[in-house]
């Protein structure tokens, strides 16, 4: 009963998956790269993949988003989807305090 469960389980699993890729790939399909010139096309080919110093509003610019990206994961990370419920029936008590 159990092993049944889980299979099914990964099956649907799968073919959330496989579905997701399907409508990825056709949507991918139907975009049109934008048209560029040639001046364009070879600056970008061009361009190198670490930020260089020498460049320094483009420089700043990349660790600003980097540094935004950051805190921005680090505000979702520890965000807690629903807090813990503190109540009167909630409170353990462990007695560090009791009279001898």
């Amino acid at each position: 009963m159990k092993l049944a469960r889980v299979l099914a389980r990964l099956a649907l699993l799968s073919l959330a998956a496989a579905v997701f890729i399907v409508l990825t790939q056709g949507y991918a399909g139907s975009l049109r790269p934008p048209f560029m010139s040639p001046y364009r096309q070879a600056a970008r080919r061009n361009r190198p993949a670490e930020p260089q110093g020498t460049r320094f509003p483009s420089f700043i610019g990349e660790v600003m988003a980097l540094a935004l990206i950051a805190a921005a994961g680090r505000i979702v990370f520890r965000l807690r989807l629903s807090p813990p419920v503190r109540g009167e029936e909630d409170v353990i008590l462990l007695d560090l305090h009791r009279e001898q």
